[in-house]
C-alpha cells in the first residue's frame, strides 16, 4: 500500500477510535465522616455492571481514577457494594468532577464538572420529584369514591400535567446537546418504546442488537425482553425461533453476541419454558452454534440446567420444620405417592399468595396416595412463616430453614424466582415444571385414573 494511502487509513482509524474511546479524568470528594475506604468504577454490559477499577479515598475525602481511555456510554460509581450512582462518559467531557455530601449517593451527589452528567442528573431530580407526585396521586385516587367524578377528573389532569412536565424536561435537557450520550440514550429509548407497540419485527428494525454502544446502556436488556414479550406463541418452537433471531441479530459484534447468549440462557433457565433453556445450552453453549467459548459462570448455569432437565434424577434435600424443628429428607416423602409437587414460595411474594387458593383447592380434590404438595418457604423469620400458613389456610405441609434464599432445597433445585413449582414422581424423577396451579392441575388431571 502506498505511503499516502497508508497515512490516510491511519488517520481514519485514529479519528474513528477517538470517537468511541474517551480519555477522561474521573474524580471527586466525599465529606467527612468518610462513608468508605474505597470507591469503585463499574462498567455496563446490558443489565450487568462488572467492576472496572477502584481507588482509595484519601484522608481529605478526595479520589481520582487513573486517566484512561474508556468507550463512551454509561457507567456507575459506587461504595460499599450496592450504594451506586449512574455516570455517563462523553467525548466532550474531559473531566468528571463529583461531590458527595452523604449517603445514599443517589440523593447526595452534586456534579461539579461534566455537562452531560449535569444534564442527566438534572433530569433525575425532575423525574424523582415527578414519581413521588405520581405515587401521591395514585394513593389519593385509590381512596377516592368512584362517584366523585370531579375529584377523579382533577387527579387525572394533575397526573397528565406531571407527566407532561417530566417529558418537557427530558426534551429540553437532551436538546442542549443532541449529539451527547445522554441525548442518544433518550433517542434510543424512545424509538424502542414506540416500536414495542408494533411487535418484534418493529423492535428489530428500530434497535441494533449488534451495536456495542447499546450494550453500555440499559436499553439492550430492555429491548431483548420487549422482543420476547411480543412473540406470538403460535407453535411450540416460537421461542426457539425468537432466540435464533436475536442471536443472529447480535452476531456482528462478539461482545453483543456473548451477552445475548448469556441473557437468553438466564431468562429461560429462570422463568422457562425449560425446553427453550435446554435448546440454548445444547445449541449455543456446548453445541455447534457457539461462536465464543463460554466462561465459567455460563458453564455453571448450563450445568445446573442440564442437572434439572425433565427426566433427570431429582436432588435430595433436607426439609426443616420451624414448628417442631424436625428434619425430613425429601426422598422419604416423594416415594409415598405417585406425584409430589414442590412449591417454592416466599411469604413476602404477592405472586406466591395468588397461587395459594388454587393450590388449596387442588390438595382438597386429589387423593393422598396420588398427589402430595410440599411448601418450601424462602422465609427469614418464623413469624412470617406461621402467619402465611394461618392467613392463607394452607392445607399442605410447609418447611423452611428460615435463611431466605439460602434454603438448601432451593439451591439443590436451582430456584431463581418465586413462585416455582416442580413435580417429582415416586421414583425421584423430575417430570414437570408447571408455571402455576392451573398447569399443575392439567398435569395431574391427564394422569388421574
Amino acid at each position: 500500500m502506498p505511503d499516502r494511502a497508508m497515512a490516510r487509513l491511519t488517520l481514519f482509524l485514529f479519528l474513528f477510535l477517538s470517537k468511541s474511546l474517551v480519555a477522561q479524568t474521573i474524580q471527586g470528594r466525599f465529606e467527612r465522616p468518610l462513608p468508605a475506604r474505597m470507591v469503585v468504577l463499574y462498567g455496563t454490559t446490558g443489565s450487568q455492571h462488572p467492576p472496572i477499577d477502584s481507588v482509595l479515598i484519601g484522608e481529605d475525602g478526595a479520589f481520582v481514577f487513573p486517566h484512561r481511555a474508556l468507550p463512551s456510554g454509561f457507567y456507575q460509581i459506587g461504595i460499599n457494594g450496592d450504594d451506586r450512582i449512574d455516570l455517563v462518559l462523553d467525548p466532550s467531557d474531559p473531566v468528571i468532577d463529583l461531590a458527595f455530601h452523604g449517603v445514599p449517593l443517589q440523593r447526595n451527589v452534586n456534579v461539579l464538572r461534566s455537562a452531560d452528567n449535569q444534564r442527566m442528573w438534572a433530569y433525575k431530580l425532575v423525574s424523582r420529584a415527578g414519581q413521588d407526585e405520581l405515587k401521591a396521586i395514585q394513593a389519593e385516587r385509590a381512596n377516592a369514591s368512584p362517584l366523585d367524578t370531579a375529584g377523579l377528573g382533577r387527579l387525572s389532569r394533575h397526573e397528565a400535567a406531571v407527566r407532561n412536565r417530566m417529558r418537557n424536561a427530558l426534551d429540553s435537557l437532551s436538546a442542549l446537546a443532541p449529539d451527547g450520550q445522554f441525548a442518544r440514550a433518550v433517542q434510543v429509548d424512545r424509538r424502542l418504546d414506540a416500536a414495542a407497540h408494533s411487535g418484534p419485527r418493529a423492535i428489530r428494525e428500530a434497535f441494533d442488537f449488534s451495536d456495542p454502544w447499546t450494550l453500555r446502556s440499559n436499553a439492550y436488556a430492555k429491548a431483548t425482553v420487549a422482543y420476547l414479550q411480543g412473540i406470538r406463541f403460535d407453535s411450540e418452537l416460537a421461542f426457539h425461533r425468537a432466540c435464533d433471531t436475536l442471536l443472529s441479530a447480535a452476531a456482528a459484534d462478539t461482545a453483543c453476541w456473548r451477552y445475548m447468549r448469556r441473557q437468553l440462557v438466564d431468562i429461560f433457565a429462570t422463568y422457562g419454558p425449560d425446553e427453550v433453556a435446554q435448546y440454548l445450552v445444547d445449541s449455543y453453549v456446548v453445541g455447534p452454534g457457539s461462536r465464543v467459548a463460554p466462561d465459567a459462570a455460563l458453564l455453571t448455569v448450563a450445568a445446573a440446567q442440564l442437572r434439572m432437565t425433565l427426566g433427570a434424577p431429582a436432588p435430595d434435600a433436607p426439609l426443616r420444620s420451624p414448628l417442631n424443628r424436625d428434619t425430613t429428607m425429601l426422598s422419604a416423602v416423594w416415594s409415598a405417592q405417585e406425584y409430589t409437587a414442590l412449591f417454592f414460595y416466599s411469604s413476602t411474594c404477592d405472586h406466591c399468595h395468588h397461587q395459594m387458593p388454587g393450590l388449596r383447592s387442588l390438595v382438597m380434590e386429589m387423593e393422598p396416595g396420588f398427589f402430595k404438595l410440599l411448601g418450601i418457604a424462602l422465609d427469614a423469620t418464623a413469624e412470617e412463616f406461621t402467619a402465611t400458613i394461618a392467613e392463607e389456610g394452607i392445607n399442605w405441609p410447609c418447611y423452611s430453614s428460615l435463611i431466605g434464599w439460602g434454603e438448601p432445597a432451593a439451591k439443590a433445585y436451582n430456584i431463581k424466582a418465586t413462585p416455582s413449582l416442580i413435580v417429582v414422581d415416586r421414583m425421584g424423577r423430575i417430570l414437570a415444571k408447571p408455571m402455576d396451579h392451573t398447569e399443575l392441575r392439567s398435569f395431574l388431571s391427564e394422569r388421574w385414573k
